[in-house]
């Protein structure tokens, strides 16, 4: 692994559509998070993958034969979202403002269907011409994001809406892609041990270059323009042009994975002696294990009010 470097200040030309929000007010004390067990179907394992500002939260559940589920939490009731027919598993993604969800559903014979779950039916979205395509998320615009392979070649980011499906482009070997916003910009990056191949994080709907630097990646964006994710072992959120390193909780390395449209970013950071999960906010991160939260736990997403859901163990749980 690479010793961390000083970030890079990167001009770039692309466009960036800015929501102009109220800055959050500084908490008059700190704020211990609640943890809350969401619950599961079968009383098995699950996790929280996703959850929109409305509370709406996404993830899986196993069920009484063990296969994983895709499940919504509304009000404090889970709801399985279930699998296409003749699969065995699926599992939730994203979930937009409209309670619309992106799921990927699992065949027997190993094969993925990308499909969105709207109004109580699962839609299956369909491939690019090939056996396969996978759910990454879902937008406000009704926009899935996914990957699927045509005919005979490597799989291909896409955007599907309304039934049509927009190619991105190849996804080459070792290429990830990971988030998308309201207005289409889509990020992924490399994942190559032991990090020593250029990373590009990019955006307008993956025609333009944002970054280009060794051992980064780029795993969310919100709907600002901002880009969250980690270059040469540091967090770092980029925007307009600017990077800025988020700093570490005492250690070396730092990763962040996932942002809201306050630009509050969580993510996981080195203290001198292991991981901790971690809040950035207003140019401070705060190491959680100090506000309630547990070392292992896992966290995925952060809505607009600061609550964020993920994993405890093999439970799925809200803090708030």
């Amino acid at each position: 692994m690479l010793s961390p470097r000083s970030l890079l200040t990167v001009a770039t030309t692309t466009v960036v559509a800015l929501t102009t929000l109220a800055p959050v007010p500084a908490a008059a004390s700190p704020h211990t998070y609640r943890v809350v067990d969401l619950g599961t179907l079968a009383g098995g394992d699950g996790a929280a993958t996703a959850m929109n500002d409305r509370g709406d939260i996404v993830g899986w559940s196993t069920v009484a034969s063990g296969a994983r589920h895709a499940v919504r939490w509304r009000h404090g009731v889970i709801t399985d979202l279930g699998v296409l027919p003749g699969d065995t598993d699926s599992t939730a993604v994203d979930v937009n403002e409209f309670g619309d969800v992106a799921i990927t559903s699992f065949g027997a014979d190993y094969l993925t269907r990308a499909v969105l779950w709207r109004n109580g039916h699962l839609l299956d979205l369909g491939t690019l011409g090939g056996e396969n395509s996978v759910a990454i998320g879902v937008n406000d615009r009704r926009q899935v994001l996914g990957t699927s392979e045509p005919a005979g070649d490597m799989p291909h980011r896409f955007l599907w809406r309304d039934g049509t499906f927009t190619d991105l482009g190849r996804e080459y070997f070792y290429e990830f892609t990971a988030d998308v916003n309201n207005a289409g910009d889509v990020v992924g990056g490399w994942n190559v041990p032991p990090q020593d191949y250029p990373c590009t994080c990019v955006g307008g709907r993956l025609r333009d270059g944002v970054l280009t630097q060794i051992g980064s990646e780029a795993v969310g964006v919100n709907n600002r323009g901002q880009v969250v994710g980690a270059a040469n072992g540091r967090a770092f959120r980029w925007q307009n042009g600017i990077l800025t390193d988020l700093g570490t909780l005492g250690g070396d390395w730092s990763r962040a994975t996932a942002i809201n449209d306050r630009g509050v970013v969580v993510g996981q950071s080195t203290t001198t002696a292991q991981w901790h999960p971690f809040l950035w906010r207003d140019g401070a991160m705060t190491d959680l294990t100090t506000r309630g939260v547990r070392e292992t736990d896992v966290i995925e997403d952060i809505n607009i009010h600061g609550q964020f859901v993920g994993a405890r163990g093999n439970r799925p749980v809200l803090f708030r």
